[in-house]
């Protein structure tokens, strides 16, 4: 050797990240499979589950996302979100909940869905991909489920999902083998 230590990566950050990166694809595919639908006619249907008169900038009280010091939520302009945080990639596909394309941008630790509602393209979804952002509340990828019953502060709905609704805004926390495996925050329902 050439006398320098050689210092493995530690194997659960790295298998964080894989199952961050394997969980945020399988949303993506959910999302694309679930655009397969077909009608009784035989023709492909799509739903509009947005009613355009009920989004509101800046109405998802506590449950926003901050990025490079900018805060942002469900339904705010996306324009605004991307003037003050470079995308790193974007790629669309056809929506299933919305009409048109759903637009996902992609950055550092997280992704955000964009679609137009109402003439404007608007934040509709957020996931964080790995274990290298936390939400404003100190959530992150491979948080201990202990660590975040005393941030949330109720137990989990079925499946091991933490659900948290403010306003226009619901947060979906999983937790798998004892630790955050998953974070996404959509609309409201």
């Amino acid at each position: 050797m050439n006398g320098k230590k050689h210092r493995p990566m530690r194997k659960e950050n790295h298998n964080m990240k894989k199952t961050g990166i394997i969980i945020a694809a399988a949303i993506i595919l959910v999302l694309f499979a679930a655009c397969a639908k077909t009608g009784t006619a035989g023709v492909e249907e799509s739903a509009v589950f947005v009613d355009p008169n009920a989004v509101k900038e800046g109405a998802y009280g506590n449950l926003y996302f901050e990025a490079e010091g900018f805060r942002f939520g469900i339904y705010d302009p996306m324009e605004t979100v991307l003037e003050h945080v470079p995308s790193n990639t974007t790629f669309t596909g056809e929506s299933c909940a919305f009409e048109g394309e759903d637009l996902f941008y992609f950055f550092n630790g997280f992704e955000v869905m964009a679609n137009q509602i109402d003439g404007k393209e608007r934040v509709t979804g957020i996931t964080v991909t790995d274990d290298t952002v936390k939400t404003p509340d100190g959530i992150y990828i491979g948080m201990p489920e202990e660590q975040l019953r005393e941030i949330i502060g109720k137990e989990p709905e079925i499946g091991g999902i933490y659900v948290t609704i403010d306003g226009t805004a619901q947060r979906n926390v999983t937790v798998q083998d004892g630790a955050v495996a998953a974070i996404g925050y959509a609309a409201a329902d």
